[in-house]
């Protein structure tokens, strides 16, 4: 890696694509991803247009975690979302599905049950949900050697919050409700329980748009959503991109709901494809295209591959990490709290200032070690940063391939 990147900007490219939207959903928000993924080039005239048969989605209980954005004060106007079943890894799968499941994996705290035993995961604008099997005395136990301190209760739930980067997470029967104020656009813990209780209305209750798309995409594998977006031809809509198997291959499955007045024909979308630079799986040759009222469906079809290992730049690691910014000694310490051991070799930090035009500086961080484990910390002199506004810490394995793990502001931040 060349020792001066550009920032893919964890911070901007997450919340922007919460908060606003826009044609690289998949790219930036792999639910969410940070980290330095190459835009695809536009699919040009290679693929192919034809019937496919794709599984269908199973029952969308995601819903009952999404509360209604007018239901909340301000309301959230923008409205993003993933849903998935984690389970194990997958290195049969496309590689847009695999880079979507470990940055998932990544900018999720480590609450000492492992990701991949997650019955499903739901990551929205408000806050994440983890259904699992725990027991709640192991699970607390993680939280609070970690860094959180008991913070109250609410409906039921166990509080516990920590400062350094504000997050909460709410413990309860089998479920995990967990807020970031970094990597939330708007966290909501509380939003978030009285959903998934029903004492707040749903999204899908209140906007039939929503509730019509969803209820198409039905439960899948993997899925992300998006409420205000653009289609390839430009229009203004709604998009849920899924995955989906069957025993010999993997389906992408992206529904496109529209307004009354503004849906495009078949073949306006299918030549638009062409032109696209949305991240469709590089994988995929043929396409099915239907058009059905105000719904589009596009289809692809990859077969598995034979399993082989997975890229290190997807080996991303889960890790509760924290942080301390000592202003007098003009530092900044970050530490291992919970989690996974991690590659020192792998892990450097970056400082942010006004004046480095959104590029990412990678420094080594714990280069008189192999490995960082729980309780390892490293401590940063900022002295010759005397702009600094942020330090990052980043995952990479060179060059153009980086994720940004944890940001501490250097002025603060604050969680609903």
């Amino acid at each position: 890696m060349s020792p001066r990147q550009h920032r893919s900007s964890h911070e901007h490219t997450r919340r922007q694509a919460l908060a606003k939207g826009g044609a690289t959903l998949a790219t930036s928000l792999s639910i969410l991803t940070a980290g330095c993924l190459s835009s695809l080039p536009p699919l040009g005239g290679n693929q192919r247009y034809g019937r496919l048969d794709a599984p269908s989605g199973g029952d969308p209980s995601y819903r009952q975690w999404l509360p209604a954005p007018t239901t909340m004060d301000p309301p959230v106007e923008q409205y993003a979302f993933t849903a998935m079943r984690p389970t194990g890894a997958r290195p049969d799968a496309p590689e847009v599905f695999i880079s979507r499941r470990a940055h998932s994996k990544a900018d999720t705290d480590y609450f000492g049950i492992g990701f991949e035993n997650y019955e499903w995961l739901v990551d929205s604008t408000v806050g994440t949900v983890i259904k699992a099997t725990f027991d709640r005395t192991d699970v607390v136990q993680t939280i609070t050697n970690s860094g959180y301190e008991r913070a109250g209760d609410y409906r039921g739930y166990v509080v516990y919050a920590r400062s350094d980067v504000p997050r909460r997470v709410a413990v309860g029967d089998g479920v995990l409700v967990w807020t970031n104020a970094y990597t939330h656009d708007r966290p909501h813990l509380e939003a978030v329980v009285d959903a998934g209780a029903g004492n707040r209305p749903r999204y899908h209750e209140q906007n039939t748009q929503f509730g019509r798309l969803t209820t198409a995409a039905g439960g899948n594998g993997q899925l992300l959503v998006n409420t205000d977006i653009r289609d390839p031809t430009g229009r203004p809509a709604m998009i849920a991109d899924t995955f989906r198997f069957d025993d010999d291959a993997a389906y992408q499955v992206v529904y496109y709901h529209y307004a009354n007045d503004r849906v495009p024909t078949k073949s306006a979308l299918q030549k638009a494809l062409q032109n696209h630079d949305y991240r469709y799986t590089s994988e995929a040759e043929t396409f099915d295209v239907q058009i059905d009222k105000q719904l589009a469906t596009v289809e692809t079809r990859v077969p598995l591959t034979a399993e082989r290992e997975i890229s290190p730049q997807y080996d991303l690691p889960q890790v509760t990490w924290g942080g301390q910014y000592d202003q007098a000694d003009t530092s900044v310490t970050f530490r291992h709290d919970a989690g996974e051991s991690v590659p020192a070799a792998r892990l450097y930090y970056d400082v942010d200032s006004p004046d480095d035009f959104g590029e990412i500086e990678t420094q080594p961080l714990w280069s008189d070690r192999d490995t960082v484990s729980p309780g390892m910390g490293a401590t940063i002199d900022l002295g010759g940063y005397p702009n600094a506004t942020s330090v990052s810490l980043v995952y990479s394995i060179g060059r153009t391939h980086f994720h940004v793990l944890f940001e501490l502001e250097l002025h603060g931040g604050a969680d609903d």
